[in-house]
């Protein structure tokens, strides 16, 4: 895939000697995955380079240690690249307003162009299919740090291939990161290995489900002290959304979840055949046509949001 602003994003990298990479907030691996193996390519390709990943981390509390250590002085003269990003409120830092320039690599619709510049392929999977892409065009050398960082936010965002954006150039990404030395059987052992607490959670919560008469779709409430008794984290919460995939019977599924993050009840939407971002516009969220989330101020409203999947279903939204 060649990008016209491809060539751009290297003069911009040279033109700044600090450079800032955000995700969105409440990463996944594909946010995650970018930010941190896009700093790597950074460091190894470029001289003199500082490189701050900002935000907070994924699986642990807390704010990358990039973000303790800037200061005003820094991010007023700083580029400053968001991978993943579709709305500039969803960028995580804080300080987003104060940088001096934005560079945007994303794989979502481009709904908010917030950046001074951009490179966004919506025929990507996912956003580290966007930047294995950049690299080839640059010829930037991936190291096997970067591969395997970049190699976590393809096979989620594209669910282990399955996906329907998947296509010819996700598998030739996936060649490219082995190639450089990721330990696929690593990775996929940390990412669908679950400890027995999260093994029971997924089985409680499939048997919260509710399903809609007459129409392909379920959903999950999910409230705080469904799950407290077992400590779980958000994410490992979250997890519970995969119980209700590949079943034949259902196209649209859901969860809805309060989440402390947010202060909100947050909604994780899936679909094999509609387009439930749609419907996500609609809550304060958006994403993939496929994949998307939403927010809701209770779970009052998740019968309204149900009512529109309705509408979808039956065209009428």
């Amino acid at each position: 895939m060649k990008y016209e602003n491809a060539k751009l994003l290297v003069e911009k990298i040279n033109e700044y000697q600090n450079i800032i990479i955000a995700k969105h907030i409440a990463p996944d691996w594909d946010a995650q995955g970018s930010a941190l193996g896009l700093k790597e390519i950074i460091v190894n390709n470029f001289k003199n380079k500082n490189v701050y990943v900002v935000g907070n981390k994924l699986m642990s509390a807390g704010l990358f240690e990039d973000e303790q250590v800037l200061t005003e002085d820094i991010i007023k003269e700083s580029l400053m690249i968001t991978v993943d990003v579709a709305n500039f409120e969803r960028i995580d830092f804080s300080f987003k307003d104060n940088v001096k320039e934005i560079f945007k690599i994303d794989h979502h619709p481009n709904v908010d162009d917030y950046a001074d510049n951009s490179i966004v392929d919506v025929a990507s999977i996912a956003c580290t299919q966007t930047v294995v892409s950049i690299c080839e065009q640059n010829n930037w050398k991936i190291s096997k740090e970067a591969a395997t960082y970049l190699y976590y936010g393809l096979i989620t965002d594209s669910g282990r291939f399955l996906f329907r954006k998947t296509n010819e150039i996700t598998f030739k990404t996936a060649i490219k990161l082995i190639e450089c030395g990721v330990d696929i059987n690593e990775v996929y052992e940390n990412l669908y290995s679950q400890p027995l607490v999260v093994a029971k959670w997924k089985n409680r919560a499939f048997n919260k489900a509710k399903f809609v008469e007459g129409y392909p779709i379920a959903y999950i409430e999910i409230k705080d002290e469904d799950w407290q008794d077992l400590s779980l984290t958000e994410e490992e919460v979250k997890l519970s959304l995969g119980t209700l995939s590949g079943i034949q019977e259902i196209l649209i599924w859901f969860i809805a979840y309060e989440s402390k993050v947010h202060d909100a009840v947050k909604v994780s939407m899936r679909s094999r055949q509609y387009e439930v971002n749609k419907v996500a516009a609609v809550y304060s969220g958006g994403g993939h046509m496929y994949a998307a989330g939403a927010k809701v101020k209770d779970f009052k409203d998740v019968d309204n949001l149900v009512n529109d999947l309705k509408k979808l279903v039956d065209n009428n939204l």
